[in-house]
């Protein structure tokens, strides 16, 4: 079903509804005077004032699509106040190319219209469209592989294991849970909070008005881009990377920069000799993710809240913490998600091409 707006392209489901079937290779303009091709039959709400414009000059896809573009201006001349309507688009004009004509007083007509051209002219932007996409998908994978600090995406056998490692909850008199890690399962232990950080607070009450894009990364509270709000060279206390910041709703955020933080909305900087490295950084962060269903507006996370809670851990048969554990889990992680995102990218150029090529 198609009605008007930009999202889906106006596209607003499927329906069984008995309707009126428009086919396909038509063109829809919708009260906002957005248009588009439709290479496929559908239904057509009536109160919004959706039109399908058809005719022997929608000669293809391509050729639809060429027009389609051409007619993107409506966007610009139509609104909620100015709604447009079949009398107001017949009388307008879209600018079509032509096959030249020998005589300089030849009064052109629909005839002369350069379909060839509209459709070599689309031809040549899809392949573009593909070559930028396979372009792009190497360049990315590249940034992913280098910000990971990884080679490859393939998991190694190491890595299967990791991954495939259980972790069981039973408990002993000394809160370790037991478990054997050559069983593919690995042992937890539970830490206090102020067992394994620091927290320390900003000096100044950094504003979104101190932002100006400069000097060290503000951080504030909220999920938005993991709470940065921007940089800022306001004189203020500034955090060494490689710590841990929690918010008032409980959210944890690694950060692998140095930074500065607001005061007024209680945010955190937790640091300590646990966190070893970047991997290790994300792995807490993963433990500490628990702390947002713990707090709430009404229910504000304090150092003192904070500090007695606890979470788990994985630990050698010393019971020590074990940081090639979690090295190696993340590393796993990262090479999975990466992965995810290359055959989002493959399958993203296998349709393009696909489409092409009908």
């Amino acid at each position: 079903m198609i009605n008007s707006g930009l999202d889906n392209r106006g596209i607003k489901g499927r329906t069984d509804r008995p309707a009126r079937v428009f086919p396909a290779n038509t063109i829809t303009v919708d009260f906002w005077g957005n248009a588009y091709y439709r290479d496929f039959a559908y239904k057509m709400a009536t109160h919004n004032h959706v039109f399908s414009l058809a005719g022997s000059v929608i000669k293809n896809r391509l050729v639809g699509l060429y027009l389609e573009s051409a007619l993107s201006k409506l966007r610009s001349l139509f609104s909620y106040n100015n709604m447009a309507t079949w009398n107001k688009l017949k009388a307008l004009e879209i600018s079509l190319p032509t096959v030249e004509h020998a005589n300089s007083n030849h009064q052109y007509t629909v005839d002369d219209i350069d379909f060839q051209y509209m459709r070599e002219y689309i031809a040549e932007l899809e392949q573009e469209c593909i070559a930028e996409l396979e372009h792009s998908r190497i360049v990315e994978l590249g940034v992913y592989l280098k910000a990971a600090g990884l080679e490859d995406y393939e998991l190694t056998d190491e890595d299967r294991e990791i991954l495939f490692t259980s972790m069981i909850s039973v408990s002993d008199e000394n809160r370790v849970l037991e478990s054997n890690r050559k069983n593919r399962q690995v042992r937890l232990k539970n830490f206090t909070l102020e067992d394994l950080f620091e927290s320390s607070t900003g000096d100044i009450d950094l504003q979104q008005k101190d932002v100006n894009g400069k000097g060290c990364f503000l951080i504030n509270s909220g999920l938005d881009n993991r709470g940065i709000k921007g940089r800022t060279d306001r004189p203020a206390r500034v955090f060494p990377a490689n710590t841990i910041t929690v918010d008032f709703w409980g959210n944890a955020y690694y950060r692998d920069f140095a930074y500065k933080m607001a005061t007024h909305n209680h945010v955190f900087s937790l640091a300590g000799s646990v966190i070893k490295n970047r991997l290790v950084g994300l792995y807490l962060e993963s433990a500490l993710s628990k702390l947002r269903s713990l707090f709430s507006y009404n229910n504000m996370a304090t150092w003192n809240k904070l500090k007695a809670l606890e979470i788990s851990l994985p630990v050698t048969a010393d019971n020590d913490i074990d940081f090639e554990y979690m090295k190696c889990y993340i590393l796993a992680i990262e090479k999975l998600t990466i992965a995810d995102a290359v055959r989002y990218k493959d399958k993203v150029i296998t349709t393009m091409k696909q489409i092409v090529a009908a």
